[in-house]
């Protein structure tokens, strides 16, 4: 299989398993504050959506990091990549970020998404606060994409 071809199908492996991933942070996010379940539906929504319009965009960022990430056959040794970046993850200082409606902080091994104060999330969230991806979250999403 040529090196392109391979990076197609790596973009389609993680898109399709971006959208696995996400859907099961929901299930458990629900799972542990059950009067969020009607929510979940619109949050599954609202990151299905994301991920259709944002595709383009990832593809671009495999395609931007494959120069650096793959051998010279097209080959990307999954483990070796996710270990070096988990370890880089885990050692980052936390940054904050603002993705439009959502602030948050990366870092220390943690994503923080933290959920704006409005009557609008206050209905769909109530007081949550904040959603939380560890780093043992990622370890899920590793194992989706190199299966």
């Amino acid at each position: 299989m040529e090196a392109k071809d391979k990076l197609i199908k790596l973009n389609e492996k993680v898109t399709s398993s971006l959208e696995t991933w996400i859907e099961d942070r929901i299930d458990e996010f629900v799972g542990s504050n059950p009067k969020l379940k009607m929510a979940s539906v619109y949050m599954k929504r609202g990151a299905k959506n994301y991920l259709a319009r944002e595709k383009g965009k990832i593809g671009n960022m495999i395609d931007s990091a494959a120069l650096f990430i793959c051998d010279e056959n097209g080959d990307i040794d999954a483990e070796m990549l996710f270990d070096d970046m988990m370890t880089m993850f885990r050692e980052m200082e936390e940054t904050p970020f603002n993705m439009g409606i959502f602030n948050g902080a990366i870092g220390k091994g943690m994503i923080r998404f933290q959920l704006p104060n409005n009557p609008i999330f206050n209905l769909l969230f109530g007081d949550t606060g904040a959603i939380k991806i560890t780093d043992s979250d990622f370890v899920e999403l590793k194992n989706l994409i190199t299966k």
